[in-house]
């Protein structure tokens, strides 16, 4: 669903754009003791529904490097890369009948495993590339004086295991550069279809929870959480994960991917590739939701879109990484 973003006006947002700015150390168990069953069980249900159908699954059979670690697994390439877990391949229908960008309803086949990033991004380890100088960069435009990005501002709520924000998706491909250039990875944002299926984690209901908000599930306006009111970013894993093992796919703070932000699915693509003609001059998409949304916003269906320059105290990012051999 469209909706105008909201920043309150005490924040120092930058519209800024830039035309040209310019992928394991296997992880202990989750910090909420995640069931390995639950995991488990949502692998085998997208690998089934792949398996469903012979022509996708002959194309992830021929797409799967033999090496790639199994769906489930989660592992870090280095001790300051943020943690990944594994997402099967599979397919689903990607949309919903609620909101007209939401339409048309359409079958997406994500043919091969890809890494999806635990949490979102922190402050923790977007600032070890800032201390390592991979972070730190210009934005000039005509007849203004050069500014040098360095830390994102915190908006005085506290760093550490809290999702990194003020990062502009113009930015953030410095962080994945450094991150790529430290592990020989290859780590990227995550195309708008990867997301969806990844925060579905095998449901078709509203919220990879059900179909109602409930209580206590994220940190929205109205979750019926500790965080109500405080109108403010909570540390990341403070709420339950979903059946892939992913934490904070629904609320906390809006998650850039990749691509363009398109009015709807008119002529997206169908193989969960980024959807990048259009108005990426103008847009980036969002997904998830953040702190302030309503339920509504929250939905595994719901998106927004943001100018690439904008930076605010509800904008962040999620880790997507290629798996190779």
């Amino acid at each position: 669903m469209r909706y105008q973003m909201k920043f309150p006006t005490t924040w120092a947002l930058g519209a800024v754009l830039a035309a040209a700015l310019a992928g394991g150390v296997v992880a202990g168990p989750t910090p909420q003791g995640q069931s390995d069953h639950a995991v488990a069980s949502a692998v085998r249900t997208a690998q089934a529904q792949t398996q469903s159908d012979p022509a996708a699954a002959r194309v992830a059979e021929a797409q799967t490097p033999s090496s790639a670690p199994a769906p489930g697994t989660t592992f870090r390439d280095c001790s300051e890369c943020p943690e990944m877990v594994v997402v099967p391949a599979g397919k689903f229908m990607m949309g919903s009948e609620e909101s007209e960008d939401e339409k048309p309803v359409h079958e997406v086949v994500i043919a091969k495993p890809f890494a999806v990033g635990k949490f979102e991004v922190t402050f923790d380890e977007y600032d070890a590339c800032v201390a390592d100088g991979g972070c730190v960069q210009q934005v000039c435009l005509q007849g203004l004086p050069c500014v040098t990005h360095t830390k994102p501002l915190d908006m005085g709520w506290g760093r550490g295991r809290r999702p990194v924000i003020n990062v502009a998706w113009i930015w953030i491909g410095k962080y994945l550069e450094w991150l790529s250039q430290k592990t020989g990875k290859h780590y990227r944002l995550l195309t708008e279809a990867e997301w969806e299926y990844a925060a579905r984690a095998g449901t078709m209901t509203a919220y990879f929870w059900g179909d109602d908000i409930g209580k206590g599930n994220a940190n929205c306006d109205g979750c019926g959480s500790q965080w109500d009111g405080l109108r403010r970013s909570s540390p990341v894993g403070s709420f339950k994960p979903n059946a892939f093992g992913l934490y904070d796919m629904a609320g906390n703070v809006w998650q850039w991917v990749e691509d363009c932000n398109h009015p709807n699915y008119d002529g997206a693509p169908t193989d969960g590739s980024e959807w990048i003609g259009g108005e990426c001059t103008s847009g980036r998409v969002v997904r998830g939701g953040y702190w302030g949304s309503d339920p509504q916003e929250l939905r595994s269906a719901s998106r927004d879109g943001a100018e690439p320059g904008l930076r605010g105290g509800n904008l962040g990012f999620r880790l997507g990484r290629t798996l190779t051999p």
